[in-house]
């Protein structure tokens, strides 16, 4: 991975975001920014908050293409005629290195910047802590860094269920994995990939340096660290990290941690009620969800899962036939697949209620142009439910416990007692009620391709694709590394299928 390819210019700009007007529009303007520039910005305390909220809206900019990638590659949508051409190809299994315009090159970018941005917030932020600021300030700094620190776990997993074979893709876990970038690279630095363990070990270490940093200030200022209870579910926190650990864990099958951490996340994080299900999605500003641990805010800018998705406009995909034979008719979630226009609404046909994804579209009956936004999950607890019961029956062999997970779960979704909820009673048949389970809850959040090839399954489709079925293992299971990339850094692997263009 190449400075050539993710600038320090893009990493200054981004900075600016949340900051006052006149100081965004003296970053963005400036034409050639060297690390004189970022010092300079960083050194302030106002100017390092910045970086903070600029971290938050690099994750805004990624997460959406991180969904759509899990989601489009996956076999619970259907494409329209709306869809374009990058999205038709990924739908369809015909994405190769020379499409740059498109996912191997703008999900890679979007990515990188991230890591990038934190090399500079943890060097700078590690200098700050030297100075005579106050205690509270460096507090606020320590807040930032460990921040950073989860967004470069974050995005390098993400990065890596995407540009990698999974962790379990070979017994050793020494398979071809990504760059591990963990300093402020030259210009012309060219960085070679790890093998997937590499990448992992820093994906650990990060999540670790983050709980620790929000352990050191919880005592002092508790709100800053979010230990023990969600405060703002729109920034990192502590129990964010937890919920990351937890995912991480299923991925590389360490059942008993992943269990652990999210029973933790779990004690500490209540489901939303039923009542509050259909809007903490579509009212979000509203109703943000008890359950909510980490979600992105869209106050300031939106993200492009509306439009994707929104049948009022011209949405590039819905949900797949299968969808709506998940639910039974009680089912909360499935007011989730289809878009009842509302009054004086234009743009779809009169009485019709098309299928749609309803998990990132804002009611239009709110009028209030501040709050006519989404904010996608990152994490919310009803994930931690679903890894808490499959972690369970594959490590301890915990049938009951399991039960009582997906109980809850289902419980609410459909207006019942758990007493009134029936499941199996062996783990074989359990194991495929998470799978179910997993598929009614997490749909559409971009989960499902990682599911599939986690657990080392075919990838069997019935939606309207031309692919039909891809067989695991299968190098089409991981993106191109871009040809841009290719070209300007002479030490990067091309994954395997892909040739050398």
């Amino acid at each position: 991975m190449k400075q050539r390819i993710i600038t320090i210019a893009l990493v200054v700009a981004s900075f600016a975001v949340f900051s006052c007007e006149k100081l965004e529009k003296k970053l963005l303007r400036v034409d050639v920014l060297g690390t004189n520039t970022i010092e300079g910005f960083m050194k302030e305390y106002d100017g390092y908050l910045t970086t903070g909220e600029g971290l938050h809206a690099e994750i805004r900019s990624f997460w959406p293409t991180y969904v759509k990638y899990a989601e489009i590659a996956g076999d619970l949508l259907n494409i329209t005629s709306n869809a374009e051409e990058g999205d038709r190809l990924l739908f369809n299994y015909q994405l190769e290195q020379q499409h740059v315009a498109t996912y191997p090159r703008t999900y890679w970018n979007a990515g990188w910047s991230i890591v990038t941005q934190v090399t500079y917030i943890l060097e700078y932020g590690a200098k700050n802590l030297d100075t005579d600021w106050t205690d509270i300030q460096k507090a606020n700094v320590k807040r930032i860094m460990a921040q950073a620190h989860f967004a470069r776990a974050l995005a390098m997993f993400d990065l890596c269920c995407a540009y990698a074979q999974p962790y379990n893709y070979t017994d050793t876990h020494d398979h071809l994995g990504l760059p591990v970038l963990d300093h402020i690279a030259a210009f012309d630095e060219e960085v070679p990939r790890q093998t997937i363990d590499k990448n992992y070990d820093q994906i650990l270490d990060d999540i670790s340096q983050a709980m620790s940093l929000f352990q050191e200030i919880a005592a002092d200022y508790p709100d800053l660290a979010q230990v023990d209870k969600i405060t703002d579910c729109y920034h990192i926190g502590f129990i964010a990290c937890e919920a990351l650990l937890a995912r991480i864990s299923l991925y590389m099958e360490e059942w008993d941690k992943a269990a652990e951490y999210a029973a933790s996340v779990m004690e500490k994080v209540a489901l939303s009620p039923r009542g509050e299900y259909v809007d903490m999605y579509r009212s979000s500003r509203a109703v943000s969800g008890t359950e909510s641990i980490f979600r992105i805010s869209c106050l300031a800018a939106s993200s492009t899962l509306s439009n994707f998705f929104d049948p009022s406009k011209s949405n590039s995909f819905e949900p797949a036939p299968v969808m709506y034979t998940l639910y039974p008719s009680d089912d909360i979630r499935k007011d989730l697949l289809v878009y009842v226009p509302e009054q004086g609404e234009t743009g779809i046909m009169p009485g019709s209620t098309p299928n749609a994804v309803c998990k990132y579209l804002w009611r239009k009956t709110i009028t209030d142009k501040n709050l006519q936004v989404h904010d996608p999950f990152v994490f919310r607890v009803s994930e931690m439910y679903l890894i808490h019961a499959e972690a369970v029956l594959n490590g301890k062999n915990d049938t009951a416990a399991a039960a009582a997970d997906l109980k809850a779960l289902i419980a609410r979704a459909r207006g019942v007692s758990e007493t009134q909820v029936s499941l199996p009673s062996t783990k074989a048949d359990l194991l495929e009620s998470v799978k179910t389970e997993r598929v009614k809850e997490l749909c559409f959040e971009g989960h499902r391709l990682f599911d599939i090839t986690r657990r080392k399954e075919n990838l069997v489709r019935s939606n309207n694709s031309d692919v039909k079925l891809v067989t695991y293992p299968n190098y089409r299971f991981v993106l191109p590394i871009n040809q841009m990339e290719m070209q300007s850094n002479e030490q990067m692997i091309q994954n395997e299928g892909y040739g050398k263009q």
